[in-house]
C-alpha cells in the first residue's frame, strides 16, 4: 500500500507540473515564431509474480522484494522561428521508470531513475538557400547541436514493432552536425534527400576497442588514446506516386553508429501503400540491416559497460516485413497488422544462431472515442539453440540455451477512452516472456519488474515480465 500511495504522490507531482507550465504559457506561445507542445505519460504495473519467480543478483528492473513497476516521462519540445529560415529547437524531458538489466539478445539495459529534469535535444537550423533569398526546386539544410539522428522506420507497420530491425542504425545522442539536401515536389515538402550526420569530434567520436577475439586478453576495452570516426549517411524517397499510391523508401551507412565502436552498418527500408478503396488501405513494409560488430541487435544494446558482453557480436543479419489493413468507415476505425523478423547472429565464443519471431495485433476504435486492442508476438517462432562453441575454454564462455516457442512470447489486452484528441486512459494486461520482452503495444518494458519463469531454475533461467497496468497519456 505504501509503494502505490508513493506511486500516486508521484504521478500526482508530475500531473500537477504539467498543469502549471501550460497555465504559465503566455498567448504568445503558440505564434507562427514560438510554439510549445509536449507530452505527459504515466504507466503503473500491478506485478503478476509468485515469492518462487524472485530474481537475485540481476540489478534494477529485477524481482527482489517489490513485484510492482513503475513508468513516467513527460516531454515539452520548444520550436523558435525568428525568421522563415532560421528554427531552433529544445526538448526537455524527464523520466522515471523501474529499468531494465541487460539480458542478451532480450533486454536492453536501462537503468532505474527517478524523475529529474534534463535536456533531450537542444539545435540549430538553417535553410541556407532560402536565407540567400533563392527561389531554387532544392534545399540545403545546415543542422547542428545535441541530438540524435536515426531511420525514419518506413519499413515500420505494425504496432508490436517487431518488423524494426533498423533501430541500431543511428548516431549517438550527443554532439553532431548535419548537411541535408532536399529535392522538392509541390508546398516545399521533399521528394527525394540525402543527408550526412556526424559527431563534431569527427576521428575522435568513439573510442576504440580491442575487439579480436583469440590472444588479445582486454577484449572489448579501449584502446587508451585511440578514437574512431562516428557518421551516419542516408538517401530518402519520401511518398513517390506509384499507381496511385504512395511508396517511401531509404538506405541507410553508419560507421561507428549507436556511439560504440561498431564498425560499418548498413540498411535499406520500404513502405508501399495500397489504397484499395476509399475506407480501406493496405501498407507493406520491408526492412533489411546489418551490423558488423560490438552491437547485440535484438536486445537494442551497444555498450561496454555490462561486462563488455555486447562486444562479443559480430556480423548480424537482420529482416522484416510488414503488412497491415487500415479501415475506417462511419463511427468505427480498425487496424490489424501481421509483422515478423529473421535475425542471424553471429558471435566470437558461441554457434551462429537464428531467430524468427512473428506478431500480430489488432485495434478497434468506436466513435474516436473508445478503442480496445489485443495483440501475440512470438519471439522464438522455432526451438533456437545458442551454446559456446567447441574448443572455447570454459572459464572464458559456459553457456548453453535453447530459445523454445513456449519460453518466448508475450500477449497483451487493452481497453482505453480518448479524451478529444489529447488524452487517453488505458487498463491492459500483459505477459511478455523471453525474446517478447523488449516487444510490447501500450505497456513499456523498461517500467516493468521482471521475474523468473515458473519451474525455471539454473543460471540460464528463463526470465518474464507483465501484469495489470493502468496508463494515462497527456499531449497539448
Amino acid at each position: 500500500m505504501l509503494r502505490i500511495n508513493g506511486m500516486i504522490k508521484k504521478i500526482g507531482a508530475a500531473g500537477i507540473a504539467g498543469a502549471l507550465v501550460l497555465m504559465a504559457l503566455p498567448a504568445w506561445a503558440q505564434s507562427q515564431t514560438f510554439s510549445v507542445s509536449g507530452d505527459l505519460t504515466t504507466i503503473y504495473t500491478l506485478g503478476n509474480a509468485e515469492t518462487a519467480q524472485e530474481i537475485s543478483g540481476k540489478g534494477d528492473g529485477a524481482y527482489e522484494r517489490e513485484k510492482n513497476g513503475h513508468y513516467i516521462s513527460g516531454n515539452v519540445i520548444i520550436s523558435y522561428n525568428p525568421v522563415s529560415f532560421l528554427e531552433g529547437y529544445f526538448k526537455i524531458t524527464a523520466t522515471g521508470r523501474s529499468g531494465s538489466f541487460y539480458e542478451p539478445l532480450q533486454l536492453e539495459a536501462l537503468g532505474k531513475s527517478e524523475f529529474g529534469v534534463s535536456f533531450d535535444s537542444v539545435y540549430g537550423k538553417v535553410n541556407v538557400f532560402d536565407a540567400l533569398s533563392l527561389e531554387l526546386p532544392v534545399q540545403a539544410l545546415l543542422k547542428a547541436g545535441k541530438y540524435k539522428t536515426e531511420s525514419s522506420y518506413f519499413g515500420r507497420i505494425s504496432k508490436y514493432e517487431t518488423e524494426s530491425v533498423l533501430y541500431m542504425l543511428k548516431t549517438a545522442n550527443t554532439y553532431n552536425y548535419e548537411l541535408e539536401l532536399q529535392y522538392l515536389q509541390g508546398q516545399n515538402k521533399p521528394l527525394i534527400s540525402g543527408a550526412f550526420t556526424s559527431n563534431f569530434k569527427f576521428d575522435e567520436a568513439v573510442p576504440r576497442l580491442y575487439d579480436v577475439d583469440g590472444s588479445v586478453s582486454p577484449h572489448g576495452e579501449p584502446v587508451l588514446g585511440k578514437y574512431a570516426p562516428a557518421l551516419l549517411a542516408s538517401l530518402k524517397l519520401h511518398n513517390l506516386s506509384l499507381a496511385g499510391n504512395p511508396l517511401s523508401a531509404e538506405g541507410l551507412y553508419a560507421m561507428n553508429g549507436a556511439g560504440i565502436y561498431s564498425g560499418n552498418s548498413a540498411g535499406f527500408a520500404a513502405c508501399y501503400t495500397v489504397n484499395a478503396a476509399p475506407s480501406i488501405s493496405i501498407p507493406l513494409g520491408f526492412s533489411i540491416g546489418w551490423f558488423e560488430k560490438n552491437i547485440d541487435v535484438l536486445s537494442g544494446v551497444a555498450d561496454t559497460a555490462q561486462t563488455r558482453a555486447t562486444t562479443n557480436f559480430r556480423n548480424t543479419l537482420a529482416a522484416g516485413f510488414g503488412a497491415g489493413v487500415r479501415f475506417a468507415t462511419g463511427d468505427i476505425d480498425v487496424s490489424a497488422n501481421l509483422a515478423g523478423a529473421y535475425y542471424g547472429v553471429q558471435h566470437i565464443y558461441r554457434d551462429p544462431l537464428s531467430i524468427i519471431s512473428l506478431s500480430l495485433d489488432a485495434q478497434c476504435v468506436y466513435r474516436n472515442r473508445f478503442l480496445l486492442g489485443a495483440g501475440f508476438v512470438a519471439g522464438a517462432l522455432t526451438d533456437a539453440l545458442w551454446q559456446t562453441s567447441p574448443g572455447v575454454p570454459s572459464d572464458r564462455d559456459n553457456y548453453s540455451n535453447t530459445f523454445t516457442f513456449a519460453e518466448n512470447y508475450g500477449f497483451e489486452v487493452y481497453a482505453g477512452i480518448k479524451f478529444m484528441n489529447n488524452g487517453r486512459f488505458i487498463i491492459g494486461f500483459n505477459t511478455n516472456k523471453g525474446l517478447a520482452m523488449n516487444t510490447t503495444l501500450e505497456s513499456r518494458a523498461d517500467g516493468q519488474i521482471k521475474y523468473k519463469q515458473l519451474d525455471a531454475s539454473g543460471p540460464n533461467a528463463p526470465l518474464e515480465t507483465g501484469g495489470l497496468f493502468f496508463k494515462v497519456v497527456m499531449t497539448f
